[in-house]
């Protein structure tokens, strides 16, 4: 061995193998992981002895590890043999390892032997070199016969082991054979063991966590795991080229170092564009995933990241439903096809990277009967749905869009990955279930639309309710006024009160036009009022006596709208009237607080029971009248909420009734000042 270069190759094989067998452990699953790693681990302990002994190679204690690697080696591929073969295999691998236990046996009862006789002797027939060479040649032969009788759905787990395991041991086959032909250990091949043996641990660990049985998830996380891989790919990478540029340094010519700064400087972009690009992302993260996690997919980060893709703020609802399932897949373009409502078919609702086409599938195209109602998840090959490839290019995938109560609502088609993905029941069943959570989000969005145009139509309706409710009322008083007109036609005063109440009823009929045009939301105009004047106003134009009562303090404004305000006395009005006996007055009383201003309407009818008051009142369209419309009280009592004021009723029954408004009150600016004076009534107006 090369005194100078021996240690340091095998110190760093060391090294590297105790490395891969500490994330075997890791990334192993309970006592399945064990078998690798220690065989992983013994490599290492046999390099570090010959490291710190690499005048003594097969002496103990590095002869002797060597023999305890060896035998592992056999152990490993006997277990595995016996995993992968069967029944029918069982008694080859008995004569296996009768054989490699001989072996095993006389490899250590040779350490006994004086090392240095042995290499001074002929090593043809030395015990050490014949039965290390067994051992290695059962190992040899071992490894060729498990992967040639493994079968093709099975090879893939055992060609990484086998590979490696038998290229160790055929090496040292011909090590050993060397040193049987010329009597000495050839120092090349010795050292090149150590560089072979770090080569072949990666192999002989990933074979292991190729193996879901051996494999768990690591406690670390994914992003650290593909960030590593990320940095490790770059390190090796940069490796190289600082190789090759120091190769290029050693020319000796002129244009060795601008080649070499043109070498580094295009290792620069390569590195960047490589990084940049999610190509070579999605192939690295693939790469990581495959070899060191059981699952595929991380399904927590899975899960959060199709909620977050549904709840972005500022996207269209088409692409969010698209990106939740294209991310899963890697997919970088897809399509959205949905149901609309009672139609018939599957028409065009959005892409992503992908033309906007009008394209429309019938329920009975055979793509939509081949998902089966959203149980199945299509493969498209080229020859399927050839309507779908001329609209939006390369399809891949169609994913179904299944809502437990709607059934199909629709189906996303993706185009191809960017790295290849093998479909199996994992990622089937992963885009199985954001379909459904993509349709559940389409539904609710379906669900919410048609709560808001309801709720569009139910302000409508309420506004036509309030305006038919003020036309009866105007229609009222137009009644009275003809009947009055066949007695009274000629009295001058008549004609007066005529011609106010018609122009009264047209301005009012023009103001219930114009709410009805009014856009829905709008801001109601509101002005400060004075009540007493209004309530003056109203009284006089009742057609029942009404008995206005208020006291004397400063007058308070309201901050209401004028017909607002009329509307709802009126509809108070009209509803105590008609509770009264013929010619007994209503009673319309005013106060004026610190703070708001209180409107009292009462009667002395029949009154209501409390449960009438608490279910009845208030609902619109609930009346008992034969020709009552049922949205007077409802209609007062919203106009007032408006404005910031309330309604409350006190009725007893038998007793009469008392509707009290209360409104806020904005001072007069010009009366500060407040005082009482004594309660003053004004005379029954008829």
């Amino acid at each position: 061995m090369i005194p100078a270069v021996s240690p340091v190759l095998y110190a760093g094989c060391a090294a590297a193998c105790l490395a891969w067998s500490m994330l075997v452990l890791a990334a192993g699953r309970g006592r399945h992981a064990l078998l690798p790693a220690a065989t992983c681990f013994l490599i290492a302990a046999w390099a570090a002895a010959v490291a710190l002994m690499p005048e003594a190679p097969l002496a103990w204690p590095p002869g002797g590890l060597e023999v305890l690697r060896n035998a592992f080696w056999f152990l490993l591929l006997l277990a595995l043999g016996r995993r992968v073969g069967g029944a029918q295999a069982r008694p080859l691998l008995r004569r296996f390892a009768l054989a490699g236990g001989i072996a095993v046996l006389l490899a250590f009862a040779t350490l006994s032997a004086p090392v240095a006789q042995a290499l001074t002797t002929n090593l043809l027939g030395s015990p050490i070199v014949l039965a290390r060479l067994a051992l290695v040649l059962l190992v040899v032969l071992l490894a060729e016969n498990l992967y040639r009788n493994a079968d093709d759905g099975i090879r893939w787990h055992v060609v990484l082991p086998c590979v490696a395991l038998g290229g160790l041991a055929a090496f040292d086959v011909i090590l050993y054979a060397h040193a049987a032909l010329t009597h000495e250990l050839s120092p090349i091949l010795a050292d090149a063991r150590a560089v072979l043996a770090a080569l072949a641990a990666p192999l002989l660990a990933l074979g292991a966590m190729r193996d879901r049985r051996w494999r768990r998830n690591p406690s670390v996380s994914r992003q650290v795991v593909f960030h590593g891989a990320t940095l490790l790919v770059a390190g090796a990478f940069l490796l190289a080229v600082g190789a090759a540029g120091e190769a290029l340094r050693h020319l000796g010519a002129d244009w060795a170092r601008a080649a070499e700064i043109g070498l580094w400087a295009g290792t620069a972009m390569a590195l960047a564009v490589a990084l940049s690009a999610r190509s070579v992302r999605s192939l690295l993260r693939r790469t990581v995933v495959d070899h060191f996690f059981t699952a595929r997919y991380d399904y927590r980060q899975e899960w959060l990241r199709c909620v977050t893709t549904l709840s972005a703020p500022d996207v269209a609802p088409s692409l969010r439903a698209i990106r939740a399932i294209a991310d899963a897949a890697d997919s970088p373009a897809g399509a959205l096809l949905l149901r609309e409502g009672a139609e018939a078919g599957f028409h065009w609702a959005g892409s992503w990277n992908m033309p906007g086409e009008p394209v429309s599938l019938a329920d009975d195209h055979p793509l939509i009967l081949e998902l089966r109602g959203g149980s199945w998840i299509v493969p498209l090959a080229e020859q399927d749905a050839p309507e779908l490839r001329q609209a939006f290019g390369q399809v891949w995938l169609a994913v179904p869009l299944a809502h437990h109560r709607d059934g199909l609502l629709g189906l996303v088609l993706l185009a191809p990955p960017r790295v290849p993905l093998p479909l199996d029941g994992e990622v089937f069943d992963l885009l199985r279930s954001l379909g459904r959570e993509v349709a559940m989000f389409l539904a609710e969005r379906r669900a919410a639309e048609r709560l808001a145009e309801q709720q569009q139509l139910q302000d409508h309706a309420q506004r036509f309710a309030f305006v038919a409710h003020d036309v009866k009322t105007v229609a009222s008083q137009l009644t009275l006024l003809l009947a009055n007109a066949e007695h009274n036609i000629q009295d001058p005063e008549f004609q007066r009160d005529m011609l106010l109440t018609v122009r009264a009823s047209a301005t009012r009929i023009n103001t219930l036009i114009a709410r009805l045009r009014q856009p829905e939301g709008a801001e109601i105009d509101t002005t400060a009022i004075e009540p007493l004047a209004r309530l003056r106003e109203l009284a006089a134009r009742s057609a029942h006596p009404v008995q206005l009562e208020h006291d004397d303090r400063t007058p308070l404004r309201v901050s209401m709208a004028a017909e607002a305000f009329d509307a709802a006395i009126t509809h108070l009005l009209s509803n105590a009237a008609e509770a009264s006996q013929p010619g007994e007055p209503v009673r319309l009383r005013l106060q004026h607080g610190q703070q708001r201003v209180v409107v009292e309407v009462i009667d002395r009818g029949c009154g209501m029971t409390p449960e009438f008051i608490r279910d009845h009142l208030f609902r619109p369209l609930a009346t008992d009248k034969p020709r009552g419309s049922g949205i007077g009280a409802w209609q007062a009592r919203e106009l007032l909420r408006r404005a910031g004021g309330e309604l409350a009723v006190h009725s007893r029954p038998g007793e009469g009734t008392t509707m009290r408004m209360t409104l806020p009150a904005c001072r007069d600016p010009r009366n500060d000042a407040s005082y009482s004076a004594p309660h003053s009534a004004e005379a029954a107006l008829p």
